[in-house]
This record gives structure tokens, sequence and C-alpha cells, in this order.
């Protein structure tokens, strides 16, 4: 069946329609916390023009923070929940996934480029970034059978960001269908019928780019908020 298409209560991934536990979603949780965190306090600055809180991924960050927080309300409620029919995959929704796993690579470089002492690490609640990253990375490997890839996990405090890219990469192309949206602008400049042409060459469905991202009113905005909140602060499974 490809990818995307079908309706079961899960998220068509590269490693199969599945729902993330343990480690790999307390991972995505964390990160989904935090960039809703933020964008929830840019809310009012949407029509002010230019680009808040850059993700690094332009799909996803040239939307507006509510759009950009229905999205994550989207990717938390099919990706961590049994709750729904699994969405099929646009260009927009699979921007956001890849827009997560790059915070998640934000945190791991700000946690290297500025390590916190000991005395003050006892009193954080939460493990560092490097942890939640190993840990994800360690599950997903063995889960996956990818013996050999454990071999590429660094220590907790190391400070080769090469190395936690290329895990957090690992992690990042265990949920990703694919990266066919990095080629959205392209595709939607092209001619219409060579347009076609390449997207039955590539299996890609013919409104994955021109899916249209959600656009709540102002009103619905703190609903959205606390519900995503609601979903990634409970305990996992």
């Amino acid at each position: 069946m490809d990818g995307r298409g079908g309706h079961v209560a899960m998220w068509h991934t590269s490693r199969g329609d599945r729902t993330l536990q343990g480690d790999e979603a307390t991972l995505v949780r964390e990160a989904i916390d935090t960039m809703v965190d933020v964008l929830s306090l840019h809310v009012d600055d949407e029509p002010a023009g230019g680009v808040i809180c850059e993700s690094g991924i332009s799909l996803f960050d040239q939307l507006t923070p509510s759009q950009r927080i229905a999205l994550l309300h989207d990717v938390a409620t099919h990706l961590l929940t049994d709750r729904g029919d699994a969405p099929r995959l646009s260009a927009p929704l699979e921007a956001t996934i890849a827009a997560i796993f790059m915070d998640v690579r934000d945190h791991v470089a700000i946690e290297v480029g500025f390590p916190q002492p000991t005395e003050h690490a006892r009193w954080v609640e939460r493990p560092g970034w490097r942890h939640l990253v190993a840990s994800a990375f360690h599950s997903v490997a063995i889960s996956e059978g990818d013996f050999e890839y454990l071999q590429e996990l660094p220590l907790e405090a190391s400070g080769d960001m090469q190395q936690w890219e290329r895990v957090i990469d690992y992690l990042a192309d265990a949920v990703l269908w694919d990266r066919d949206f990095e080629f959205s602008g392209t595709f939607l400049d092209m001619d219409p019928e060579i347009s076609q042409e390449r997207r039955q060459m590539l299996g890609i469905d013919e409104d994955y780019f021109t899916q249209i991202a959600p656009d709540p009113r102002p009103a619905e905005i703190p609903e959205l908020v606390s519900a995503t909140r609601r979903i990634v602060r409970q305990k996992p499974r």
C-alpha cells in the first residue's frame, strides 16, 4: 500500500504504520512541548511579517505561528496517540516532522555549547537533550534490529555535534516517509504537465504539495495549545 494513502489509527512512517512509544515518543513530546510554548508567545505578532522562530525547514517556517501550532497539534494527535485515522501525508505535515527534529538538534547544540555545571544538573527535573536523544536512538535501533548503527551513538557527555546530527537524522528518517517536502517550491513552479509526470514517476500523491496547512482562527489557538499540551505532557507508554 502506498504510504500516503489508507486509513488506520497510526502514522505512515518509513518503518511502517505505527504510533511512537517509549523513549522515541518521549523525545518527540519534549520537542513539540517546547515548540508550542515558544510559538504561542508569538501568535499576536503574526501580521508583522518576517520569519518567527525559525527551524531551518523553510516550508514550516514560512507559515504563521498559528498554522504551525495547528500542525504540531495534528502531528501530536496522530503520531503520539491512537485517536483518529492516520492522516494523508502532505508536504506541510512532513515538514512539521522535520522541524521537530531540527528543534531537537538545536537543543542539543545549545546543551553542547553551554554545558551546565554538575550542581545545576541535579536540580533539573527532566533529563538533558543528549540523554533523550541517546535513549530514543538506542530504543529505535534495537527495535529495528539496526545493531550496526549503535556504534554511531556518542557518549552522552560528547560535544561532537556531527555525531549527534547523524543520530538525530537517523531518528527523523525513522518517522519521515521521505523528504519530498523539500521539493515543494520546485514542483509548484513547474509546468503542470511536467509536474504531474514527475510526481507519478516518484510516486508522489497529486495533492501532496498543494494540500493547504490548517489556518485556525485566533479564538481557537488557546484550545489548540491546551489540547497539544495534554497530549505531550501525559506519561508516554
